[in-house]
């Protein structure tokens, strides 16, 4: 069994209930959801799974003993259209408010009118994600597979990671509706093509117990009484 501080990643079950899964499963299918990587709104719903009480925000503040703070939401859907393979990686872009000049060697992109760049290392280590299931999703649909304990290696360039992935004894972290998968952002990771594509509608949410540095500025701003 995965534990988040050792293995850097975790599941944790039925941490969702089925009605609020159902009010989720209603907005991907009103925002057309269906490729990875695209933001998501914050409807109500969203923002009260993100508070303090609400069940994303208990779970990311007992991994992190009260520290973390969202800092970016996605929405992912495997489906017989958008089937995709997703090869070995570390998460190692942030979204940010605008572009600065840094000191370190970051790659900038700009995804969906929002700057994003490759942080540092520091940060990468102070940052988790938790990935909630909409469906049931078992090793034949897509499930997410990790690398344990490949956290622990910091940050690896793209060859580190193919090594390491090739010599490896991989997790796959099936899932019913309503778990989440916790996973540390350098975590190596990835995810085959569904054998039989459905739905696996995800919602992602990267959290972080640090500020940024150099003056820049997260992407995500939540206000307290939003939530």
């Amino acid at each position: 069994m995965l534990e988040f501080q050792r293995d850097g990643a975790e599941l944790i079950a039925s941490a969702v209930e089925p009605a609020v899964l159902a009010q989720l499963r209603h907005e991907f299918t009103t925002l057309d959801v269906k490729v990875g990587g695209r933001s998501f709104d914050l409807s109500p719903v969203v923002l009260q799974l993100l508070s303090p009480s609400g069940e994303l925000g208990q779970v990311a503040s007992a991994l992190s003993d009260g520290a973390a703070r969202p800092v970016r939401v996605l929405a992912f859907d495997k489906t017989p259209e958008t089937n995709w393979h997703l090869g070995w990686h570390q998460d190692r872009v942030i979204a940010v408010k605008q572009r600065r000049p840094v000191s370190w060697n970051g790659t900038w992109t700009c995804k969906a009118g929002v700057p994003h760049v490759e942080a540092p290392v520091d940060v990468l280590h102070s940052m988790f994600s938790l990935r909630l299931h909409l469906d049931d999703c078992p090793a034949d649909n897509g499930a997410l597979k990790v690398l344990p304990c490949s956290w622990l290696k910091g940050r690896m360039t793209d060859a580190e990671v193919r090594h390491i992935a090739e010599n490896g004894d991989p997790v796959i972290c099936e899932a019913a509706a309503g778990d989440v998968v916790a996973m540390k952002a350098l975590t190596v990771h990835g995810s085959d093509a569904a054998l039989e594509p459905t739905h696996r509608r995800v919602l992602h949410v990267d959290y972080c117990v640090c500020d940024l540095p150099e003056g820049l500025q997260w992407a995500l701003e939540i206000n307290p009484q939003d939530t």
